[in-house]
Formats: C-alpha cells, sequence, structure tokens
C-alpha cells in the first residue's frame, strides 16, 4: 500500500519516536534492523523527522565502533535537519557529529562542532544542552592536553549547572575538574574532586560514571606511588565497569592495571593484562590515542624486562599512531622509551637528543608527572655524564616534594644517593637490587647517645651466631650500619647486600638461593645465589618485610640449617654466614596480620635495634654535613664549617634522613658548578624553604618556640660554644644565657 504525503510524515514522526526509544535503551541492534526494514522511506524523505532518525542511526553505527559509516549517516542527518533552521534537534545533530569526529581522531572538526551544538542550545534558550555542549567540549581539550581551555570551558559549564539545579551535571563535572588538577599534578586537589564525585555520583546510581570516577581515582594513585590503594580502587572500578558495556573504559582499567603490575614488578602479569587490553582496543577502531598508549605501556614493559626488541616493536607502532593523533604526551612518553632504548644499545647521540625532545615535548604539555618520568629516567642514563644526570634527578625531588607526593620521595632519593664512580672514576646509578664488594673500613658517624652505646655492643656478638635486625625509617642508616657490623665481625670476608622490595617475586628467589643450568625457562648456565655469594662474609637483606610469604619459609629453613639448595639441584651446601637484616615496617604488627611468620621474626630478632631519625639526633647533622662537604670536596678536610650554613641544615625537618642529608650536599655540589658567584652559605639558603607548619595555637606560644629553637640549633651548630652561638644569633652573649635559663635548656 502507498503512503500519501500526510501519511508518510505521520509515519516518519512514529518512528522517529520508536528510534529514540531505542536509543534510549542502548538497544542499537534493533535499532538498525528497525531502520533497514523501513530504510527506502527514510532515506526518500526530507522531513525532520527522517533527519531524527538518522541521528539515532548514527549513534547505533558509533556505538559498534562503525565509525565511517556513522559519519556518513550524521552527515546525512545534518543536511536534512539544517533545511529546517537552528533548531534544538540540529544541536544535537551536532553533538552527535561531534562525538563520532572524536573518537575518530579528528579533534579540531569535532571542537567546531561542539561549539555550533553550544552556539545553537544558546540561541535557542537551552541551557541543558549548552551546559552539556560545554562540557563536553572540556573533555575534547582534555583530551588534547590542553588544560587551561578545558578548566574555562567547564567553569563555564558548571556555572549553567548551578543556575539550573542540575546537580548530577555538578557531580560528573567535578569529577572532571579532578581530572585536570590530576594532568597538572596537583594530586592533593584531583583526590578531593574525584573523591567527591564518586560519592555524588553514586546518588544517580551510574555505575558507569562511579566506574569511571574510581578509574581516574586509581590513576592518581599510581602516580603517587600509593600502590596498594590504586590497587584497591582499580577492583572498585572493575565492579562497577561490570555493570556496564563499555569496551573502551575495560580497555582503560586493563592499562591502568598493566602499569600499576610492571611497576610493582609483576611483570607476568602486566604483560597478560597488556595484551588483553591490545585485543580489546583494536576493533574499536580509529582510536589512535588509546591504542597507542596500550603498545607504549607494552614498550615500556619490555624496556623493563629487558626484551628490547619487544619493545622497539611495539614502540614503532605507537609512534605512528601518536603522531596520527597529534598527542604531545603520548609523543613525549615514547620520546623517554625511545632515548632508553637508545641508552641501552649505547646509540649516546641518538639517547641525548632524544631525552632532550622528551623534556621538552612533556614540558610544553602541562602533564607535568610524565616530564618527571622523563627526568628521572635521563638521570639514569649512562649516556650523560654525572653534573646533568644528577641535574635531571634533583629536578624530579623538587616536584615529588613540592607536590608532597612523600611515597616517590625515597625512590629518588634512593637514585641520587647511588650515584656513585665505577673503577674508571665514571659515575654510573648503582642497581638498587642488590649490592657486592667489600666493605671493610666503613664506620658509622654519629654523635648520638643510643646510637653510639649499639655500635660499642657489636664488638661484643661479632664472633656470635645471632641475627641482627635494624630498623627505622627509609635513609637513616640501616645498609651503613650492616657495612660498619661487617668491617668489625667479619672485614677479609665478602659482603653481599639485596633490596627485597625492588626484586620481582619471581626472581628473588633464584636471587637469593641460586639454580643449576636447565632449572627454568632462561636458565642457560648455573648461577651460585647471594647466600653463596656471601659465604664466609656478610648477607644484607634490606626492606625485609616485603619478603613474599612463602620465601619466607624457604627462608627459615637455610637460617634453622645453615645449608642451602639451589633451585634444580638436590645437593645442599653449607653456609658460613653472618645475617642482618633491615625494614621500615613495623614487623610485630605484621605478625599480628598474618603477613609475616612469627618463627622468622624471632630468628631474625636476636639483636633489634631501631635507628632513630636524623631530627631525632640532631647533634649529628653538623659531623655528618661535614663528612659529606668534604667528600664532596666542598671543604678542604679540618675546615670548620660557617656557622650559619651549620643552622641552615639544623632547622630542615630531614624527612629523608641521613640519606636526603647527602643529596643535599650532593645538590651543593652541582650548584657550585652551575653558578658563577655566590658562596656556600648563601647556595644553601636557596635550597631551604621557610617550614609554614606550627604546632602552636597562639602568635606568642610560635614565637617562644621559634626562639627556643634558635637557640638550640645555634648552640648545636657552635658545639655548645655560648659566646658563638651569640655570635650566630647576632645577640649577646649574656642575652644567650639568660633565654637558656628561661627556657630551662642546658648544654
Amino acid at each position: 500500500m502507498k503512503l500519501n504525503q500526510d501519511n508518510a510524515v505521520s509515519f516518519l514522526g512514529t518512528m522517529a519516536h520508536y528510534a529514540e526509544s531505542l536509543a534510549e535503551k542502548r538497544d542499537f541492534t534493533a535499532l538498525l534492523r528497525y531502520y533497514e526494514d523501513n530504510r527506502g522511506l527514510v532515506d526518500k524523505s526530507d522531513e525532520v523527522s527522517a533527519g531524527s532518525i538518522l541521528r539515532h542511526v548514527a549513534q547505533a553505527h558509533a556505538s559498534l565502533s562503525d565509525y565511517p559509516l556513522a559519519l556518513r549517516t550524521i552527515r546525512l542527518a545534518q543536511n536534512i535537519v539544517a533545511r529546517h533552521g537552528d533548531s534544538e534537534l540540529l544541536a544535537e545533530v551536532f553533538m552527535t557529529l561531534a562525538g563520532i569526529l572524536r573518537e575518530m581522531g579528528e579533534y579540531k572538526e569535532a571542537r567546531v562542532a561542539f561549539q555550533d551544538a553550544e552556539s545553537i542550545f544558546r540561541r535557542n534558550d537551552h541551557p541543558e544542552g549548552q551546559c552539556l555542549a560545554l562540557n563536553l567540549l572540556a573533555g575534547l581539550y582534555f583530551r588534547q592536553n590542553d588544560f587551561s581551555n578545558s578548566l574555562g570551558v567547564l567553569m563555564d559549564a558548571i556555572e549553567i549547572a548551578r543556575k539550573i539545579g542540575d546537580d548530577k551535571k555538578l557531580a560528573y563535572m567535578i569529577g572532571n575538574i579532578g581530572r585536570i588538577y590530576t594532568f597538572i599534578g596537583d594530586f592533593s586537589e584531583a583526590v578531593k574532586h574525584l573523591t567527591m564525585s564518586v560519592e555524588l555520583t553514586r546518588e544517580f546510581n551510574d555505575e558507569l560514571e562511579v566506574g569511571r570516577s574510581y578509574l581516574s581515582l586509581a590513576y592518581v594513585y599510581i602516580q603517587q606511588g600509593d600502590n596498594e590503594r590504586a590497587r584497591d580502587t582499580l577492583r572498585k572500578a572493575q565492579t562497577c565497569l561490570s555493570e556496564v558495556n563499555s569496551p573502551r573504559d575495560e580497555v582503560i582499567l586493563l592499562t591502568y592495571l598493566g602499569e600499576l603490575d610492571y611497576r610493582t614488578a609483576k611483570f607476568a602479569d602486566s604483560e597478560q593484562n597488556l595484551l588483553l587490553a591490545l585485543r580489546l582496543v583494536d576493533p574499536l577502531g580509529g582510536n589512535s590515542s588509546l591504542a597507542g598508549r596500550v603498545r607504549r605501556h607494552l614498550a615500556e614493559l619490555y624496556l623493563r624486562t629487558e626484551e628490547n626488541r619487544k619493545a622497539q616493536r611495539y614502540l614503532s607502532a605507537a609512534l605512528k599512531m601518536v603522531c596520527r593523533d597529534e598527542n604531545s604526551v603520548e609523543f613525549g612518553a615514547l620520546l623517554k622509551i625511545k632515548a632508553a632504548l637508545a641508552d641501552v644499545e649505547g646509540n649516546r647521540e641518538q639517547a641525548q637528543n632524544s631525552f632532550d625532545q622528551a623534556i621538552d615535548v612533556l614540558g610544553n604539555s602541562g602533564v607535568r608527572f610524565e616530564k618527571v618520568e622523563a627526568l628521572m629516567r635521563a638521570g639514569c642514563a649512562q649516556t650523560f655524564p654525572l653534573r646533568r644526570r644528577m641535574t635531571y634527578l634533583f629536578r624530579a625531588e623538587e616536584f615529588f616534594s613540592g607536590n608532597k607526593i612523600p611515597r616517590r620521595l625515597p625512590e629518588i632519593q634512593r637514585l641520587i644517593g647511588s650515584l656513585e664512580p665505577n673503577e674508571s672514576g665514571k659515575y654510573t646509578i648503582a642497581e638498587n637490587n642488590s649490592v657486592s664488594g667489600e666493605a671493610g673500613g666503613s664506620d658509622y658517624l654519629t654523635a648520638n647517645a643510643e646510637i653510639t652505646k649499639f655500635k660499642s655492643q657489636l664488638p661484643l656478638i661479632a664472633n656470635a651466631d645471632i641475627s641482627i635486625l635494624l630498623t627505622g625509617e627509609t635513609g637513616v642508616g640501616k645498609d651503613h650500619m650492616a657495612r660498619h657490623f661487617h668491617s668489625l665481625a667479619r672485614p677479609d670476608g665478602p659482603f653481599r647486600a639485596i633490596n627485597c622490595a625492588s626484586v620481582p617475586e619471581t626472581l628473588l628467589e633464584s636471587e637469593l638461593f641460586g639454580y643449576r643450568k636447565g632449572a627454568f625457562t632462561g636458565a642457560d648456565s648455573d648461577k651460585d645465589g647471594l647466600f653463596v655469594a656471601a659465604n664466609g662474609g656478610i648477607l644484607f637483606l634490606d626492606e625485609i618485610g616485603d619478603m613474599p610469604l612463602a620465601l619466607q619459609s624457604k627462608l627459615l629453613g637455610v637460617l634453622e640449617h645453615k645449608r642451602v639448595t639451589p633451585l634444580g639441584s638436590t645437593k645442599e651446601i653449607a653456609l658460613d654466614i653472618r645475617l642482618i637484616a633491615a625494614t621500615n615496617c613495623d614487623l610485630e604488627a605484621m605478625v599480628e596480620s598474618g603477613q609475616f611468620r612469627r618463627d622468622l621474626y624471632y630468628r631474625l630478632s636476636g639483636i633489634c635495634f631501631k635507628i632513630p631519625a636524623l631530627r631525632d639526633r640532631k647533634e649529628d647533622i653538623p659531623l655528618l654535613l661535614e663528612h659529606f662537604m668534604m667528600k664532596a670536596e666542598l671543604i678542604p678536610e679540618g675546615t670548620k664549617l660557617p656557622g650559619e650554613m651549620v643552622h641552615q641544615f639544623l632547622q630542615h625537618p630531614w624527612p629523608g634522613n641521613v640519606r636526603e642529608l647527602d643529596n643535599k650536599v650532593k645538590r651543593l655540589e652541582i650548584m657550585t658548578q652551575l653558578v658563577a658567584e655566590g658562596d656556600l652559605v648563601e647556595l644553601a639558603r636557596n635550597m631551604f624553604s621557610p617550614d609554614e607548619d606550627s604546632k602552636a595555637s597562639s602568635l606568642f606560644e610560635r614565637v617562644e618556640q621559634f626562639e627556643r629553637d634558635l637557640i638550640v640549633e645555634a648552640l648545636l651548630a657552635a658545639r655548645g660554644n655560648k659566646s658563638e652561638a651569640a655570635r650566630i644569633l647576632g645577640i649577646h652573649e649574656a642575652t644567650v644565657r639568660t633565654k637558656l635559663k628561661r627556657y630551662g635548656i642546658s648544654m
């Protein structure tokens, strides 16, 4: 039966309503089937209803990742609807068009389409649509790392949402603000806004948006080095996303898991997650940015596992995608990997050029933490001279310190502290996982009564068959105390050490116990473990609290029987070693929670000593400062340090302890080479920022506390000499004595 014109228009209107209902249900397969059944009527019409139907059909094609067909369909809808003027439907067509172009990586055209949609909504006095268009435009700027424009547009959208009382949109946009703060490196603000977004969007039962906020929050935790919280948050994201069908978000989830896994040395898990992400992302088509990101992380994984050919293959593929997509962050991150590969292969010129380019590109992108990752990698590169490497690492340290990211500070401070000259005099970054060599003659410098007392006991137990457990904060010198004991107990024997936290679980067993050829894939020859290598000397197990429970059992057996059996062997090797373990964890609490074996704890803690934090033994600061200054050849041996400089060092809280102090002196050494003028006192002053924290509640209490601290620190700097302390403070000696009596200070 032929439809007349009026009936055809009426039927198209009915079709449009039905197509809209299917689109709202996200039943895109049924929508496309319905369209194909009535395609002849729709394609021949230029009625507004036909344009509405085609818009929904384009959405259906886009949901199935057929972006070329979606683009052709939405263009047809645009041509039809535009003939009828600037209607709200035309604005919605432009929104759909912009979304398709965005997923195809056509960001410039997508931006224009979003702007057209916002203008039409505004002319039609439709604030809800205007707000949505601005929010999506902000998201587009965000994808392009244009954070300034993104934040500006987002603020306009928030203002509209507040006026119309749209709490749901406000909740979503608060999450977007959190994402912007993430990429500009303000992690505390990012966590605050993303946490708020989770709480608000959960009220609307939007599992997809809650899951996305969890994803963004987990990403912040990954960059902060809060790995346990990151993994827990990713589990929450996975729970939410399992309720919806969003392949793109699933790829992002797997990519974040892969990154977290290789950062925590779970390389097999990382490979599994990233390869699964790759299988899911490629059928999405056109999304070169996301596909390139997955390949970038695979390249990073294989670089870390020294599978350089695989790393190069994924790097090349990612570079092609990212260059098409013009994503500066991804491009800079890939240049960092390219530079690291060139450094490994000994291509010095290419490594230097790529590192310089990566740092410039990432600096211009505004994503500060990615730039810091490039600085750290450049600081570890063999291709650069000492001064340049130290400069890179200090710039990275400034970011972690200035942005209050304490979990990453020990990592960078270890890198700075491990920069040591090799036999040829060339400076290299020492491996964190194991240390070998002799440690004879190593003293532990201290003026602290508690440490001095412990040191005096060490010769008495030098020949005793008893283990030593050293505890204390990161950087207090637990490894140095172990070397000091070696110089007393077995100076002629080997000293071997391993950081249990920095070696992958799959490798730690073979590193400790050794293996025989053929014991596992890749075991091409026999290898003695560190227990055998330390025979006749000292074995130092640092960060013992991070040892997996399965290995704790085997370690206990070795310590009890004084014998070790390499992997793949049935022959036991007799051991004659002294064991020293160290941790910054609370092992007693870990025992109670089941994270550490009770019997092993008792075995390790025959002699247990907690090394005080440097802030609790300020009397050591002048002594250590003088030692490190002479070691760096900043002052001749026997030269007295300037009192003001000692005073500056005494004022600092030293969260990184002795390692941080050593690194400050290394920074001072670099600064003296970089500046033409300025004495050591002035350069040291520039390294420290005033401490703004104060526990005092009133102005009077703050002034009193400040005065008391100044006097104590001046006396420490003057080694107890009151007239010298008065000179440092710029006051009369009688005033110093009066203040000492007033505050009850005896020194």
